[in-house]
């Protein structure tokens, strides 16, 4: 691979392009604004040649930013192929589902429920990828925390899911006297903070709590580690708190934080036999656990 660029960064600009500005692409990219911008200044940089004019009303292509994307377009269409290729190798179908960290977790959690007597399929669960781009076919179904917009995606919405504060149940019962506004100051906090956007549970914590009451990690298994550890509070979703032996709900649910859950696919996707199947099982799944997603259990 050429060290001046990368099929990554020829991605995210393909979909800048195709936006019109950055943030027409956040969704389909799973990348902040931010990122965007600061991806396209070092491709700029690493090519020598400005590729946008930037306007207050978006960004548009310079003369050799309409030479590149020509070239990323084929090189676009060489990387599905190759994809189609790898599909078409493989003897069992591939259906991939991609989903945000505590959703994949719940369902590695449940993987016999979702293989029971499937033996001609293989299922890869991309964990953190709930913004992968369903279009281009990164993933067949999507769990996300709004309907989808774009034209070529179906959704079905399955359930809500709640959010509350937890901790490590002896902690709870210690700090039980505290009100919220003594915790956020006098305790210590575990903010779940994975890789790309901001999630909403993290933004909710920041504006919260003061400087030096809190640590932060990426990885979900490392939040319940610590939280596990008397180590302080976190935010969760209940489906993961409840669920948890160990921890014990600190607060009411968060309203703030509610959101639905749905299930996306491609329009094209949801009428192949094996995807239409794996799609019922996890709607299934989810709505099975109403309850425990709503914090109600």
């Amino acid at each position: 691979m050429n060290e001046r660029w990368n099929w990554d960064d020829l991605r995210l600009f393909l979909a800048v392009a195709r936006a019109g500005g950055l943030a027409g692409a956040v969704s389909p990219t799973g990348a902040s604004a931010p990122t965007l911008s600061r991806r396209m200044t070092a491709l700029e940089q690493s090519l020598g040649v400005a590729l946008f004019i930037r306007r207050r009303d978006g960004y548009a292509l310079t003369a050799a930013g309409k030479d590149l994307f020509g070239h990323a377009e084929t090189l676009e269409q060489g990387a599905l192929g190759v994809e189609r290729w790898r599909t078409a190798s493989n003897p069992k179908p591939v259906i991939k589902i991609a989903a945000g960290a505590w959703t994949s977790g719940f369902l590695a959690r449940r993987l016999p429920e979702l293989l029971e007597s499937e033996n001609d399929l293989d299922l890869e669960i991309l964990s953190g990828s709930a913004s992968a781009d369903l279009l281009r076919r990164e993933a067949n179904l999507g769990l996300r925390n709004r309907r989808p917009n774009a034209i070529g995606l179906a959704g079905r919405k399955l359930t809500r899911v709640a959010f509350a504060v937890y901790g490590k149940t002896e902690l709870v019962r210690e700090q039980a006297d505290l009100g919220d506004d003594r915790r956020f100051t006098d305790c210590r906090w575990i903010a779940f903070s994975p890789p790309g956007p901001k999630v909403p549970s993290a933004s909710w914590l920041d504006r919260r709590v003061p400087s030096g009451r809190k640590t932060v990690c990426s990885n979900a298994h490392a939040v319940l580690e610590a939280v596990a550890s008397g180590a302080g509070f976190t935010v969760l979703p209940c489906f993961v708190g409840d669920a948890t032996s160990g921890l014990a709900r600190a607060s009411e649910l968060i309203d703030e934080l509610t959101h639905e859950q749905w299930l996306v696919t491609h329009d094209d996707d949801r009428h192949d036999r094996q995807i239409k199947k794996m799609a019922k099982r996890v709607a299934d799944l989810i709505r099975s656990q109403t309850q425990l997603f709503a914090g109600n259990a």
